[in-house]
């Protein structure tokens, strides 16, 4: 028994960077069912529908600007660690700059299109100030996003988290339970405030962890926002079906089922958090032992992610499924008629779970393209099915055409890993005889 308990408090002590991860993500997406449940409670389906299309948008344009930079970040920039070095802070700079401009650009689009989006997403709402708030979720989670990346290759992978998912949740929340914050309006103008302070902190503590000193590590621009390029690809494909569903259930059904279906999609996302949480940690170290050139180091990683990630997700995925009316009613009565739809997001997250890290060790070994590849065609895929799906079978065909792709592309990604890398990840093995591809 003392030797069970001590080999179990070293697995603790080993995952103590993932498990913390995963606590504060969970905490993230706990505290986000909270603003969620006010929300559904006090102004029903329709206010929680316009509610998720706003943030929702905001966020994938987030990705627009900054998607694929932050694990090309990662990978960079982990470079200083592995030489016991600070990043110099000018290429910190050039990298808050880049991002800006494209900040900028974007915003300037979707400035120009205000009409359009309230027309066709929010059913002609007359929510003051929706596209300011809409642009301000835009700029704050490109910076959480990207210096998120940037101190996690820097290993304050826990402060990382806190950044990206739990600042913004705890300001919104504390704002509500101090009766600040009651209406849709306060909601988002709370919400859009609170982004541009977690932006701040993110900033600020990502330039204390670099030097201007003679020692520092200069970080070339040209081959890091040239690795990023297919990330960015994979990062905006991926969370493009997220935006796009439920873009596509207000559009083509109402914001009623918009926000039935953004309670059923939040709850399910709880799942994927495992998985988010663990690999924000294990990015930094498949970026290290890659610039090693040790692929045996990867493959054992990648399976204690795999294996880390089965024993979290199980347990409360199948619990989750097992009671989801009741979950569902404590938001509010209208809201357990997603009871299938959830159930079926779920089996899907835990399979894609359980498939392991395959998409994040294609990216951190130099094989960007082929994860691009398979989420490019997974994405028509996506495009073309989705509305079909909606208008022929409603919010159960569309989750079901969801959870399908969703799974596909995960298998495909890890057969890809063993004939590329020639890293088992469910074994946690390397085959280097079998490698047709080493970068």
């Amino acid at each position: 028994m003392p030797r069970m308990i001590a080999k179990a408090a070293n697995y603790l002590t080993i995952h103590l960077d993932s498990l913390l991860s995963i606590a504060i993500r969970i905490g993230g997406v706990g505290l986000g069912f909270l603003i969620t449940l006010f929300i559904g409670r006090a102004m029903g389906p329709e206010a929680l529908g316009e509610y998720g299309v706003i943030t929702q948008t905001g966020m994938f344009l987030s990705l627009v600007c900054a998607g694929g930079l932050d694990l090309s970040v990662i990978r960079s920039f982990s470079e200083a660690r592995a030489k016991k070095v600070l990043p110099r802070t000018k290429s910190f700079g050039k990298l808050v700059l880049v991002s800006s401009l494209l900040l900028l650009l974007v915003s300037a689009v979707v400035w120009a299109l205000e009409g359009l989006i309230r027309e066709k997403l929010l059913e002609g709402s007359t929510t003051p100030y929706a596209i300011v708030f809409l642009i301000a979720i835009a700029v704050s989670r490109s910076f959480t996003r990207l210096t998120s990346g940037f101190l996690r290759s820097q290993a304050l992978y826990v402060f990382s988290n806190v950044v990206e998912v739990l600042i913004i949740p705890i300001i919104v929340v504390s704002l509500i339970l101090l009766s600040v914050t009651y209406t849709l309006f306060a909601v988002l103008l709370s919400t859009a405030l609170a982004g541009l302070v977690a932006a701040g902190v993110g900033l600020t503590t990502s330039l204390v962890k670099t030097s201007r000193s003679v020692d520092a590590l200069d970080v070339p621009m040209s081959p890091l926002f040239k690795r990023a390029v297919p990330l960015w690809g994979v990062a905006v494909s991926k969370n493009l079906s997220d935006w796009y569903s439920l873009a596509v259930v207000a559009a083509l059904l109402s914001l009623y089922d918009a926000g039935i279906f953004r309670v059923a999609m939040q709850v399910a996302s709880a799942l994927p958090v495992i998985t988010i949480g663990i690999f924000s940690v294990f990015a930094s170290k498949f970026g290290v032992a890659h610039s090693k050139g040790d692929f045996a180091a990867i493959a054992r990683l990648a399976r204690s992610a795999t294996v880390l990630s089965c024993l979290l997700v199980l347990p409360v995925g199948l619990f989750t499924i097992i009671f989801t009316d009741p979950i569902l009613t404590i938001v509010g009565p209208e809201f357990n008629q997603g009871a299938p739809i959830l159930q079926i997001l779920l089996a899907g997250q835990i399979l894609y779970v359980c498939t392991g890290p395959s998409g994040l060790v294609l990216a951190m070994t130099g094989n960007e393209r082929i994860n691009l590849l398979f989420t490019i065609v997974s994405l028509v895929v996506l495009l073309i099915a989705l509305p079909l799906a909606a208008q022929n079978f409603g919010l159960l065909g569309l989750v079901l055409v969801m959870s399908t792709i969703l799974i596909v592309r995960n298998i495909a990604s890890l057969v890809a890993v063993r004939k590329l890398t020639g890293v088992n990840i469910l074994t946690g093995r390397y085959h280097p005889m079998q490698t047709s591809e080493i970068t």
